[in-house]
């Protein structure tokens, strides 16, 4: 619900309320509320209870700094530990898929729903084919923050035609990151994993600073949270 805007940053979440709006007592309500706060969702008060938490344009592109360095790390021991064939195949099915999306020559916006859900797995598959239970909860952790997790996309309906252009070069890049995994090329891994992280950040700040000037974007989860 906080996701979804329901509740508008610096907005109050009483318990009472919404125990009764989801029917349950105000203990759980109460124990998700910590939660989230821990997750850096809500704010919690002594007197004034929850209150949803505004969360700035530079919060969420500083986490893509964190989730390129993460990534590149875990591409590194990816390839130190030995790349499966199962992880290969995974990688190279995310290559077709993504082709697939962009050969058409445009995307629909049910086409920026199923680029979405490739770019998630394409990245899970990295993070996951490390080993490395620390590195996953950390870039788990970092993806808590709305728009961060590889398959939280801000597209914009208005630009479809420059959502494709952009897909069309993050598909290279794709497909550079495979081609140096395959090679066993740890650095140039590595390196390209924070190259894309960086391009990535650098065209979710255009769109966010778009939509804080009135501009209308597809739905995404906790869009509406991100408030300058």
């Amino acid at each position: 619900m906080i996701m979804a805007g329901e509740f508008p940053p610096g907005s109050r979440v009483a318990e009472i309320p919404l125990a009764e709006r989801l029917g349950v007592s105000r203990t759980p309500v109460r124990l998700a509320l910590e939660v989230l706060e821990r997750e850096g969702l809500v704010l919690g008060s002594p007197r004034r209870g929850f209150a949803v938490r505004e969360i700035t344009i530079d919060e969420v592109t500083d986490a893509y700094d964190v989730r390129g360095a993460l990534e590149g790390l875990a591409a590194r021991l990816v390839i130190e530990r030995g790349v499966s064939a199962e992880t290969r195949s995974v990688l190279r099915q995310c290559l077709e898929d993504g082709d697939r999306l962009l050969v058409k020559g445009h995307f629909t916006e049910a086409d920026t729903r199923q680029w979405s859900a490739m770019n998630a797995r394409f990245h899970a598959a990295i993070v996951n084919a490390a080993g490395n239970k620390p590195l996953a909860e950390a870039v788990a952790f970092n993806a808590r923050l709305p728009l961060v997790a590889a398959g939280a996309i801000a597209f914009n309906t208005k630009t479809l035609e420059v959502a494709h252009r952009n897909m069309s070069a993050y598909q290279v890049q794709h497909r550079d990151i495979v081609d140096a995994i395959g090679a066993g090329q740890a650095a140039r891994a590595q390196a390209l994993l924070q190259e894309h992280s960086y391009k990535s950040r650098v065209n979710l700040r255009a769109v966010l600073e778009r939509v804080r000037g009135g501009d209308r974007t597809a739905e995404v989860p906790g869009l509406k949270l991100v408030v300058g």
